[in-house]
């Protein structure tokens, strides 16, 4: 173990150890100078100068034996390393646990195990140790839950598909990129987990209040278009009927509309393409391109056939692909997320003894969105 303070040294070169066993032999120079002067250990190279001076040779080459205690040579552990991130990107990664169960069954089979290995039937954690760290593209990571359909629908035959469509609208209507619209919903609850706060340093649990044990969903649907400009957002209200109330402090513009649920609908979607004509304006002479996913309510008939009107171009995700094709859910509505979930925590904290319900989305929207909404998340 390191005293506190010190500094691992680092392996030294080849040629510095050649250099020094030189100055030491030849030119007579001190072994303690001279390891101090090229910032190397004593020790070390009095064990080298020994060895030289037992053996005889003029000449010293230094040859380190690093490596001569590995299991695998490099190209073997070079084939590991591309089985593991290839099972990876498939969403079949390996944990360590199975790492070191293929180092094992890998060895085993090309017969180069050691005793050890052969007890436990499986490699040990020094070994998964210092592959990692041969391997520095490699890391340990919480991978996020993805469905098989979403696993084997995003392909590059399905992706392909989708650009070669893409690339012949953009060619044949030559968009503006204020014209570009990525549309998506997200869902905004009147429970959220609170942000980060300061406590004590070693206690065992940290409280913040919350409104309830489990909140209550308000759909909510951003038009976000390629220039970084944005549209007022859509609100999907789990009631029979919507009421002006629902919407107060809101941002701006914004449009209410009521669903039992509180999901995205056929009809909740239709009225959305028409909020989205009324503030774009789309015509002939300047169509207007949306890019969304495929779910059945966003490719209805009715629709379709008020885009087709309004001069609105969408182009649909491939199915179970928006994980991966949809960058609002990184680059916009992660900060948007972030600032939502402040604003709330920060009118719980004004307003003791009350619960929050789906008045107050609203106004938690409008405080998160706009700052999150900058051109530069956007572009």
């Amino acid at each position: 173990m390191e005293k506190a303070g010190s500094k691992k040294r680092k392996r030294p070169e080849k040629s510095v150890i050649e250099e020094a066993v030189s100055e030491v032999l030849e030119k007579g120079q001190s072994i303690n100078r001279t390891a101090l002067a090229l910032n190397i250990s004593r020790a070390y190279l009095a064990k080298i100068v020994k060895k030289v001076k037992t053996s005889g040779d003029s000449s010293y080459e230094h040859c380190p034996n690093i490596g001569n205690r590995r299991i695998f040579t490099t190209e073997q552990e070079n084939m590991l390393a591309d089985y593991l991130k290839t099972a990876s990107k498939m969403c079949h990664g390996l944990t360590r646990h199975q790492a070191k169960k293929l180092g094992f069954d890998y060895a085993v089979a090309n017969d180069i195990y050691p005793p050890k290995w052969k007890e436990v039937e499986t490699a040990t954690d020094d070994w998964l140790k210092g592959f990692m760290s041969r391997h520095k593209d490699l890391t340990v990571r919480k991978p996020e839950s993805t469905s098989l359909s979403c696993a084997t629908s995003f392909n590059k035959a399905n992706v392909s598909t989708l650009f070669e469509k893409l690339n012949t609208v953009l060619q044949r209507d030559k968009f503006p990129p204020h014209g570009i619209f990525n549309a998506d919903e997200t869902g905004c609850s009147t429970v959220t987990n609170p942000p980060k706060v300061i406590a004590e340093r070693g206690s065992k649990q940290i409280g913040q209040v919350t409104s309830a044990e489990r909140g209550t969903l308000v759909t909510t649907l951003f038009f976000i278009n390629a220039a970084g400009g944005f549209l007022p957002p859509v609100f999907v209200f789990p009631r029979v009927n919507y009421k002006d109330i629902m919407l107060n402090n809101g941002p701006p513009g914004a449009l209410g509309l009521a669903q039992v649920s509180g999901w995205m609908t056929e009809d909740c979607f239709v009225k959305a393409v028409e909020h989205f004509a009324i503030h774009v304006r789309p015509s002939i002479k300047n169509p207007a391109l949306i890019l969304r996913d495929n779910h059945t309510s966003h490719v209805n008939l009715r629709v379709v056939e008020f885009a087709r009107q309004n001069s609105i171009i969408i182009v649909t995700f491939p199915p179970y692909c928006s994980h991966k094709l949809q960058p609002l859910d990184i680059t916009v509505y992660g900060p948007f997320k972030t600032r939502y979930r402040t604003a709330m925590n920060e009118w719980m904290l004004t307003n003791p003894g009350k619960t929050v319900t789906i008045y107050q989305i609203g106004q938690f929207v409008k405080e998160a969105y706009l700052p999150a909404f900058s051109p530069q998340n956007i572009t």
